[in-house]
């Protein structure tokens, strides 16, 4: 069954820190719902979005792939995301010359 059009607020910046996708007191539930209600021209991710340094626990839940998964669709459909490291990501300045999506 088709689901019905959900009308997205179309705007031009959106700045997310602090998530820590990996960790218990993660919010990605309420993350979701919010980044599906928006349709950003530019998304900036300032950093600790995923917590790299709680990888160890092995705690990362179904909600927080969601995020993940969401945020890469939203690169996908030419949406700028500005990915800015933290000190709990900074694993991710590996990939800081790693081109994703459209030129």
């Amino acid at each position: 069954m088709k689901q019905p059009s959900i009308h997205k607020r179309e705007v031009d910046l959106v700045i997310i820190s602090d998530v820590h996708l990996g960790t218990f007191g993660c919010h990605a539930k309420e993350l979701l719902k919010y980044l599906r209600s928006i349709k950003p021209k530019t998304l900036i991710l300032n950093g600790d979005i995923i917590d790299i340094w709680q990888f160890r626990k092995r705690y990362f839940p179904k909600s927080h792939l969601m995020v993940i998964r969401h945020l890469t669709g939203l690169i996908a459909k030419n949406t700028k995301v500005i990915y800015i490291t933290g000190n709990h990501d900074e694993l991710m300045r590996k990939f800081v010359k790693l081109p994703v999506g459209a030129p």
